[in-house]
């Protein structure tokens, strides 16, 4: 019975193993890949301001931007006739700007949003002129008349406690990508050395292309469909969740992009190092 049971036992073969090698690298890279690209993009304040200033983020920006201003002015009393999209493209990117850097940049991990409150007082009272409208006007005007409880106005009408929590968990994220980048690398490297010693060098290059290849292709199916998620569905409602998938949507397609340059500049030497050839 136990000879019986024996022969039932299938020593993997070498195709076997080549199909694992490959599942295993590709998963490796595919997470590499996906952790350098969110690091770069999502986590960068100076990516992310470029982000904004596109023609359809700029449309999100204003709208939320005013959002926000519409909250505060009705809080301290300025909402007089009740008008929405109070301030305009040129004067929403500063407080936007702000935000970014505060929530993304330097000092990693917040525990007051106050300067950042102060911040988006002065863009107010600098930017909003004779020029503006008159509901913004005499946004700015009761603003001045708060004196020292205008900052805690401001926070509590663009919830900066959220956008506090916001950046501590993007210090998080932060920290946990390149931790596990270092580990993922080292990883990939073991397995590399481990099949270079089973392998020629013609099928190690033929393994590490499909895997590639593979993560190429996972790349650009996920983020393709994530890309897709703010045009199919209506995301407004889900407040900050919301606000944020529209903006991610064309930075998405950047990484659709990287998956198809990557899935093709590896099919290349794939097809050069294929057994056939």
């Amino acid at each position: 019975m136990a000879n019986g049971a024996r022969t039932n036992l299938r020593k993997p073969t070498g195709q076997d193993q080549k199909i694992n090698y490959k599942k295993i690298m590709s998963f490796i890279i595919f997470i590499i890949v996906t952790l350098v690209m969110v690091t770069i993009t999502f986590l960068n304040p100076f990516f992310m301001k470029g982000q904004l200033r596109n023609n359809n983020n700029e449309v999100v920006v204003v709208r939320q931007v005013n959002k926000h201003f519409d909250v505060l002015a009705e809080t301290i009393g300025a909402n007089k006739n009740g008008n929405a999209n109070l301030l305009t493209t040129k004067q929403t990117q500063p407080i936007a700007d702000h935000i970014i850097d505060y929530a993304l940049g330097f000092p990693w991990f917040k525990v007051s949003n106050r300067r950042l409150a102060e911040q988006i007082l002065k863009d107010i009272d600098s930017n909003i002129d004779q020029g503006s409208s008159s509901d913004a006007q005499l946004v700015r005007l009761k603003l001045n008349k708060l004196g020292e409880n205008a900052p805690y106005e401001v926070a509590d009408a663009f919830n900066l406690s959220t956008v506090t929590l916001g950046g501590n968990i993007a210090f998080g994220l932060l920290f946990m990508n390149f931790i596990l980048i270092v580990m993922a690398i080292i990883s990939l490297r073991s397995i590399i050395k481990e099949i270079s010693a089973i392998m020629t060098s013609k099928q190690l290059t033929h393994i590490i292309t499909a895997a590639v290849m593979w993560a190429g292709f996972w790349l650009i199916l996920i983020s393709g469909m994530m890309a897709l998620v703010p045009v199919i569905f209506n995301v407004e409602g889900l407040a900050v969740l919301g606000y944020v998938l529209e903006i991610s949507s064309g930075i998405f397609l950047d990484f659709v992009i990287v998956g198809v340059i990557i899935y093709i500049l590896s099919a290349i030497p794939w097809e050069i190092s294929s057994p056939n050839n």
